[in-house]
């Protein structure tokens, strides 16, 4: 049996005490046995030291329990402790056995036990994540819990989280999320009451910090781009993105040309910066959240080109696949997707440059052990980018026209012959809570939703994306306490309501715009239309419509519920006094002017006979 590291356990007890409860971090017979997904931490000592452990070493332990026989990854935590997380994915009994690539004594060879004990259906209410790790679901179109319960994403993002921007604090004691003193408990326990499940992160901004050099196109003497970074105070030098310990993700010097200090040694990682992210991934996945969790940012790939292999197909000369491995390793046994890497722009490289690490990890180390999603942040289709290729597990579109011409991509990726779980990451950078600006955030998610984006939504607002903590006159971004209160964000959740009346219904929902007449689009304000193949669901949403609307493709002469969704409040409403809309012998849905000449959601389902 594993024995009980009493420092890791003092630790956390200290740090994370809300963790404990919910997502144990180190497991044996004196603290309780594990749950499944729960996860088990597993310490191991080297015998000696390392020149530089993050490149020289390898560790794993072969996991065997109910039904899963895999090799699982650890990384170096620092000095000579390496750590592997894993969960069991079933109750039972697990066993592990250590290896390395090093023949070293402390490494190799070590055995251990554990026995998981199931949630109950109580405990599983409490905290979906208890579910099990998000995969897709079965038709490849949606997401589902390991259970088979539907997961539906309701994404915010945070992306600055990793770092002290979003600060944590040990102590439970509440902040106001609308000031300056809230940190990352407090917005995350602010998002989950407003129906949020999912919270986006960077893992790093490596070559962001207050230095001399300028926050964006930054090149060093050799012409080389180091730098696409944010702006400090709307100044032209980049925001400063270390741990609330002033920890970095990577030790410097580094090799670029007269700017050693700016763009780090991406082949020497420091491990004691990611401790408070460690923390923060857990506490949001004790909250219920998933987290997606990012890897490196294009704006620093320049660099990584030029002096650390990032286009080397060989995974040991490329620091880019070191890196993608090690998150991968550091946070397999948690409740994430894995954002391989974040692309959304295609400079200073292009999209086949951005495969090749990404490729190149996949080809030797397969897909995470626990079966987490991995797909990358985009600057338009990852299937219009690469296909339909193994090394991504959902697609997405994004950060491209950012307005509902995006859902064409969206009906693209739905309609592949192999489908898998698609949506829209970035459907729209949210600038202020006007009306108008509300209304173009909704038609956006509503738009690549009804076209496939079955995954679920995202929301997106400047200042809180930014992690903006400085007044700027230069450049506007609001506060991030400033736009985490704009009523936009209570809007988001509304996307899970609709959708997810009947269960996993809508998993079988497949786009239909062309059973709306007049057209989809035949005006500046379009529509959109899903239904299931047996004709008793239909969802629809109007961005505006003060017109009569004919809906083909029913059941004939069938009557259907019918309910209007409110998107901006959330609230149902029956059609007409009885609720009801019934098709003509063509089965034909003659559908009345929406309740308002603002955007509305429809819902139609007719039930079949027992």
């Amino acid at each position: 049996m594993m024995t009980l590291n009493p420092f890791l356990v003092s630790r956390w007890h200290r740090c994370a005490p809300c963790v404990l409860a919910g997502l144990i971090l180190f497991v044996s017979s004196a603290h309780g046995a594990p749950h499944p997904w729960e996860k088990v931490e597993i310490a191991l000592t080297a015998a000696r030291d390392y020149p530089n452990p993050y490149v020289d070493v390898e560790v794993w332990v072969e996991l065997s329990g109910p039904g899963f026989t895999k090799r699982c990854y650890g990384f170096w935590d620092g000095g000579r402790t390496y750590r592997v997380r894993v969960v069991a994915t079933a109750p039972g009994q697990w066993t592990w056995r250590s290896g390395s690539n090093q023949d070293d004594p402390g490494l190799s060879g070590k055995t251990g036990s554990f026995a998981a004990t199931e949630w109950t259906q109580q405990e599983k209410n409490e905290n979906p994540v208890r579910r099990g790790f998000v995969r897709a679901t079965p038709n490849g179109h949606a997401l589902q819990y390991a259970d088979g319960t539907p997961y539906f994403i309701v994404g915010d993002y945070m992306y600055a989280a990793s770092t002290w921007r979003y600060r944590w604090r040990d102590e439970d004691t509440d902040y106001p999320v609308n000031t300056e003193q809230g940190g990352f408990k407090d917005w995350v326990k602010h998002r989950k009451k407003q129906g949020f499940n999912m919270a986006y992160i960077l893992t790093a901004f490596p070559g962001w910090s207050y230095d001399d050099g300028q926050a964006q196109d930054l090149k060093d003497k050799s012409g080389v781009c180091l730098r696409e970074g944010w702006e400090h105070a709307g100044l032209d030098r980049a925001m400063n993105m270390q741990n609330e310990d002033g920890e970095r993700a990577f030790f410097f010097p580094g090799k670029a040309d007269g700017y050693p200090d700016v763009c780090p040694d991406f082949w020497r990682i420091n491990p004691a910066y990611f401790k408070y992210l460690d923390r923060k991934v857990d506490y949001a996945n004790a909250q219920g959240f998933q987290v997606f969790l990012e890897t490196l940012r294009r704006d620093i790939f320049g660099g990584l080109k030029a002096y650390y292999g990032f286009t080397d197909a060989d995974p040991a000369k490329n620091a880019a696949v070191y890196y993608i491995h090690y998150i991968c390793a550091r946070y397999q046994a948690n409740a994430v997707v894995f954002g391989m890497l974040h692309c959304d722009k295609w400079s200073p490289l292009g999209p086949q440059d951005c495969k090749v690490p990404i490729k190149a990890h996949y080809e030797k180390y397969g897909h995470p052990p626990f079966g987490q999603l991995e797909t990358m942040n985009i600057g338009g289709s990852t299937s219009q980018l690469y296909g339909n290729p193994d090394w991504l597990t959902m697609h997405q579109v994004g950060n491209a026209s950012r307005n509902h011409d995006d859902s064409d991509a969206i009906e693209n990726m739905f309609n592949l012959k192999n489908p898998k779980p698609c949506y829209n990451q970035e459907p729209y950078f949210i600038g202020s809570d006007s009306p108008g600006a509300q209304f173009d955030n909704r038609r956006t998610m509503y738009s690549c939703l009804l076209r496939g984006g079955l995954a679920g939504v995202a929301y997106e607002a400047q200042g809180q994306t930014r992690a903006v903590r400085e007044t700027s006159k230069v450049r506007y971004h609001p506060l991030m306490w400033v736009s985490v209160t704009w009523n936009s964000a209570n809007q988001a959740q509304h996307a899970g309501t609709f959708m997810l009346t009947h269960g996993n219904k809508y998993w079988d929902l497949v786009p239909h715009k062309e059973l709306l007449s007049p057209a989809w689009n035949s005006t500046p304000y379009w529509a959109y239309c899903m239904r299931t193949d047996d004709k008793r669901l239909f969802k629809l949403y109007f961005e505006k419509n003060d017109a009569r609307t004919d809906l083909s493709g029913a059941l004939p002469n069938t009557a259907y519920k019918a309910q209007w969704l409110n998107p901006r409040t959330g609230a149902w409403t029956n059609v007409g006094d009885s609720g009801t809309l019934t098709s003509n012998a063509d089965g034909v849905i003659s559908i009345p002017p929406c309740p308002s000449a603002e955007d509305w959601c429809l819902s139609l389902w007719s039930k079949p006979t027992p």
